[in-house]
């Protein structure tokens, strides 16, 4: 058979923005006929913890383009490969877990070389961010799957919110020839990358920084700044602003899956204010005969539900904000377990943002219960407040979400 493929899907691609191939037949072999396209598929299997082979057979047409003229058969895979992607996360043996691969391997039923190799399919969308061979980065630019917004060309996180993403990811388009890490506290050139920066074992451009504290990795404790390096005639830094955590007497952490497939965690300051609802009572008869009837009431179901300010936000944060509320994969940490939950708010704001702002979170816990586990836990104000500002009368000052405001600012 006289086939090529006329197009795939580049490696790596990000399955939200599409998996297409178009199989060409040319010569004798240019009909209108019906085939079967056999790929195989290289995916995580239901536990997540190790990769197996699957074979899918699809059947296609050729399209009419013009004047009864057929073009190449159209076959998109989007929607079988995106239930087979997952949150990025990084396996026991240091792989990065969450991909899918496709490869072509039948026409028919008759085996092809066409697909020399697996053509890697990421989680998300790509939402603009270049790995194509010939793409340098511009100043403006990072390559961290993140969804935060740039600030003068850098990216801000609170640090636990890097503590409790774990690793971060980026894509080092293969235009650059090396890449390395440093903080403002090491220098790059006393780091071992084997035991920092953790790639995917098919796939160059995908890397993961691992920034767990207790490793001494990425973040170092006390380091204010995280530099990915990538060298294409000189080093181009991409920087990380690392802030230390506000001082509030509330602080609430949300963590999605972005846009871009990654998990990434989101440092709240505003009250968290419970607001669970109890379904209407159910009532059934117990007993009955002629002078009364006996009723009984079910138990109800509880569902848990709270309200919680952001505390004020950057036009940077709010990007984030809003792509949380959009992710279908979305937890609150309570009581340090990580529960799944369904967040909505307005987020309205003005498009160009003179003042931080503050939104009200409605958040729902995805599982009810009948018999709920009591929140046991208790956090008071400290018992010495001389650093909390103070009225006349003894009343510490809040702000306008109810945290109390340090003396010092």
């Amino acid at each position: 058979m006289a086939i090529s493929i006329s197009h795939k899907p580049s490696t790596p691609c990000f399955v939200a923005d599409g998996v297409e191939y178009g199989i060409l037949f040319t010569g004798a072999d240019a009909d209108h006929k019906q085939r079967v396209f056999t790929f195989d598929l290289y995916v995580l299997n239901e536990e997540q913890t190790t990769y197996e082979t699957i074979t899918v057979n699809l059947l296609s047409y050729p399209l009419i383009i013009a004047n009864n003229t057929w073009d190449s058969h159209k076959i998109d895979l989007t929607d079988v490969i995106l239930p087979n992607t997952h949150r990025y996360k990084i396996s026991p043996s240091s792989s990065i877990f969450g991909l899918a691969a496709v490869k072509l391997t039948k026409i028919d039923g008759d085996s092809v070389s066409l697909d020399t190799n697996y053509n890697w399919c990421l989680p998300g969308a790509s939402t603009g961010i270049k790995t194509s061979s010939s793409d340098i980065l511009p100043d403006t630019e990072h390559p961290f799957l993140v969804a935060r917004g740039n600030e003068m060309g850098m990216l801000h996180f609170y640090r636990t919110e890097l503590e409790m993403m774990k690793h971060i990811y980026a894509i080092i388009s293969s235009a650059y020839i090396n890449y390395a890490i440093e903080t403002d506290n090491r220098d790059k050139d006393s780091l071992d990358l084997d035991d920092k920066l953790l790639n995917n074992q098919s796939l160059y451009n995908l890397v993961g920084i691992s920034l767990c504290e207790s490793k001494q990795y990425a973040i170092y404790r006390d380091a204010n700044a995280l530099y990915l390096l990538m060298e294409h005639d000189g080093w181009a830094r991409k920087a990380i602003a690392i802030d230390n955590d506000p001082i509030t007497d509330e602080t609430h952490l949300i963590r999605w899956t972005n846009s871009m497939g990654a998990p990434e965690v989101l440092l709240l300051t505003g009250e968290l204010q419970d607001i669970s609802e109890v379904t209407e009572p159910e009532l059934y008869i117990a007993s009955q005969d002629l002078r009364s009837t006996i009723r009984k009431q079910k138990r109800n179901t509880i569902t848990t539900k709270y309200t919680l300010h952001t505390g004020y936000l950057t036009p940077a944060r709010i990007i984030a904000l809003r792509d949380m509320l959009s992710s279908e994969e979305v937890e609150l940490k309570i009581d340090d377990e990580w529960i799944s939950v369904s967040v909505t708010a307005d987020v309205k704001h003005a498009v160009r943002q003179r003042e931080p702002e503050d939104f009200e979170l409605t958040i729902e816990v995805l599982e009810q219960t009948r018999y709920p586990k009591p929140n046991r836990t208790v956090y008071p104000l400290p018992g010495e407040r001389s650093d909390l500002l103070q009225d006349n009368n003894g009343n510490l000052i809040l702000d306008n979400n109810s945290n109390t405001i340090q003396e010092n600012g």
